[in-house]
């Protein structure tokens, strides 16, 4: 199930949020090698962790925290005004309907194989899309592999690189815009179907 949790809630939240940064922190630092993220308390969080941010948590059945992602409004400091700002060549896109989508990880053994999106990641990107439909927001930017691309167009979002690839923590990364509409929680609620 996924729970999205705000800067109103985050007090219900508080256990819940504590494996989200703890799965961050496996995710990123131990699997992925971005070292400059380790922390000796296990925990991957950061500046952006604040009263601005969107954390959705996916949790199974048990209760534990097995996916994860974290949007930023663009209006605010995030990952591309602050960190990012060599992968946008253009200029950087700011509004209230656009957020800036980090930090997705979902824990091993729930992820996808091949092509198909697992259960989870498709919960996870459709938490996004059926979140900003409510709330007046149609774009995510996002910084990932260029690989990605093509998944996502075949999800049905509308994508438009800010630049070229660059080398960002040993591995290439891409800065981009998603737009999305009904059309494409559609897509996904499809795949969603033939998966099961």
């Amino acid at each position: 199930m996924l729970h999205i949790v705000t800067n109103e809630n985050v007090d219900l939240y508080r256990e819940d949020m504590e494996q989200a940064f703890r799965l961050r922190h496996k995710v990123f630092v131990e699997e992925r090698g971005w070292s400059e993220l380790r922390r000796e308390d296990g925990r991957e969080i950061d500046r952006f962790d604040n009263e601005h941010a969107v954390h959705m948590l996916f949790m199974d059945d048990d209760g534990r925290v097995i996916g994860y992602q974290r949007l930023l409004p663009s209006t605010k400091p995030h990952l591309l005004s602050e960190v990012l700002s060599s992968l946008c060549e253009v200029d950087r896109p700011v509004g209230p309907n656009i957020w800036e989508w980090t930090r997705y990880c979902v824990e091993a053994g729930h992820r996808e194989r091949g092509r198909m999106l697992s259960p989870v990641a498709n919960t996870l990107l459709s938490g996004i899309v059926e979140w900003g439909v409510h709330n007046g927001v149609d774009t995510i930017i996002i910084e990932m592999n260029p690989l990605w691309l093509l998944r996502l167009v075949q999800l049905h979002f509308r994508v438009t690189p800010l630049g070229l690839p660059r080398i960002i923590s040993g591995e290439e990364t891409l800065a981009v815009t998603a737009s999305f509409d009904k059309r494409t929680l559609a897509r996904l609620s499809e795949m969603r179907t033939a998966a099961s």
